[in-house]
């Protein structure tokens, strides 16, 4: 082959990955984005039209009237997505850990009830929306009594916003705080 011919497959092949590239797969994208347009779009989850967080990044909550979320060492900041990623005999994360657990049995007062791991420990992203049922049960007589709502009308909030494992095979039951919490401001109103 001619230097030519080469110089023309390299133009027809640059302006080949450019449209399939710049163009097609952007579009392709775009395309399929609208097909889970809520998923796209961040999940936000609205209230009276007022965006009130998003299903897929937690937040904190520190009204007695809510569940509370797993700890983050990021304050729920999405920008800075990432844990502090601290090894398990980092002292800085055993006193974090330590201070979490006593604070947490100071306020819920669990008696001989141990405090759920995902109560005081937080994901590797530090954004996890989710807690395992068996932490938000742990808040529900603390949230009873300050609540006015029933331990039984907690329990079946609590039941009614656990998603159970992923085609009931990957994963763990979780409960989703956000949308716990929307829930029980809905029967507090």
């Amino acid at each position: 082959m001619s230097i030519k011919k080469n110089i023309v497959v390299a133009i027809k092949l640059m302006l080949l990955s450019l449209l399939i590239f710049s163009i097609v797969y952007p579009l392709l994208l775009g395309g399929v984005g609208q097909l889970f347009a809520d998923k796209a779009a961040g999940s936000i989850i609205y209230q009276d039209g007022e965006a009130v967080g998003s299903r897929l990044i937690g937040q904190n909550f520190d009204s007695d009237r809510y569940f509370i979320s797993r700890p983050s060492s990021i304050n729920y900041d999405a920008s800075t997505s990432g844990s502090a990623n601290l090894a398990a005999s980092n002292p800085k994360l055993q006193q974090r850990i330590a201070a979490d657990l006593k604070e947490i049995e100071a306020k819920y007062d669990p008696g001989n009830t141990a405090v759920p791991v995902d109560l005081i420990t937080e994901s590797g992203s530090a954004l996890d929306p989710h807690i395992s049922p068996e932490a938000a049960y742990f808040q529900v007589d603390y949230l009873s009594q300050n609540t006015d709502l029933t331990e039984s009308e907690l329990n079946s909030l609590i039941s009614e916003h656990t998603d159970g494992p992923l085609l009931g095979l990957f994963g763990e039951s979780r409960v989703n705080v956000l949308e716990l919490n929307l829930a029980l401001e809905e029967v507090l109103d």
